[in-house]
């Protein structure tokens, strides 16, 4: 009965179609990175020195401008979930502009401004951005942030405040109500908020090579690795990258759906 009724909805015929085709197109297109590519070679390359720099510089960046997106990320995210004030919406769309506007931009806005006033004064003081690996991590936490406070205010507002106000009134203070109930009942959510805040940062390349460069060997993380490799003709040295950016991507895709996928079959619980 339902593959009839599915035969006669000529919309959703046309539909699967188009969702089938876009499908075929993503799997075409990431899968030019294993064709005519020796997998043999995939462990050989990326062991060289190279690309273990490009690796275990990016995971320290990326790791680093995660942190910093989380100490801003979580008590910006508590204010916008739980308080009302006016422009509460203008500022909420202010702070997601850097997922908005081209990183180019960011990064252009970011030289700038660590080129004059406050930015040349540490710098004046040995504190250097540009070309460096601070100027990295700027740049990725910059551009990440927005992605940790919009996923972050989300789980604060799945807790219910009225246990928020329960512990209040028996006598817990406001630090120990975030830490013993708000955050560990939000923890899902922030976890959410940081894969996809870190998937952002290692990923991050327009406003990394405005303000950081592209200097082998010193602000080479992974993307601007393939960036490197493909402007010196190495093609086998990007895809093996590429393949490696693929992965991660996928590993952290699926620990997201199945942290989205968890939370949707709880909140669907009884007993909640």
């Amino acid at each position: 009965m339902r593959l009839i009724s599915f035969r006669n909805n000529y919309i959703k015929i046309i539909f699967t179609i188009i969702l089938g085709l876009y499908c075929g197109l993503l799997l075409l297109t990431y899968g030019q990175l294993f064709r005519g590519f020796h997998l043999g070679n995939f462990f050989p390359l990326l062991v060289s020195d190279e690309i273990l720099f490009s690796i275990g510089f990016s995971l320290a960046t990326s790791l680093s401008a995660l942190l910093l997106s989380f100490l801003i990320g979580i008590p910006s995210a508590y204010i916008l979930a739980r308080e009302n004030f006016p422009g509460k919406g203008i500022l909420e769309s202010f702070l997601y502009l850097p997922v908005f506007l081209p990183p180019l931009v960011s990064g252009l806005a970011l030289v700038l401004l660590v080129s004059q006033g406050a930015g040349g004064f540490l710098e004046s003081r040995g504190i250097e951005f540009m070309f460096s690996s601070l100027g990295v991590v700027t740049a990725q936490a910059f551009i990440a942030t927005p992605l940790a406070i919009r996923s972050f205010q989300t789980a604060f507002q799945s807790v219910d405040p009225k246990l928020e106000q329960a512990a209040e009134s028996l006598g817990d203070s406001p630090g120990k109500v975030f830490y013993e109930i708000t955050f560990p009942l939000a923890w899902k959510g922030i976890l959410t908020g940081l894969l996809l805040a870190w998937a952002r940062a290692l990923g991050e390349f327009g406003a990394t090579i405005m303000l950081a460069g592209a200097i082998r060997m010193k602000t080479e993380t992974l993307p601007i690795s393939i960036y490197l490799n493909m402007s010196l003709g190495n093609l086998e040295n990007a895809i093996a990258v590429g393949i490696l950016m693929l992965i991660i991507a996928v590993v952290i895709l699926t620990i997201f759906h199945y942290l989205i996928g968890f939370s949707s079959i709880k909140n669907r619980l009884p007993y909640r």
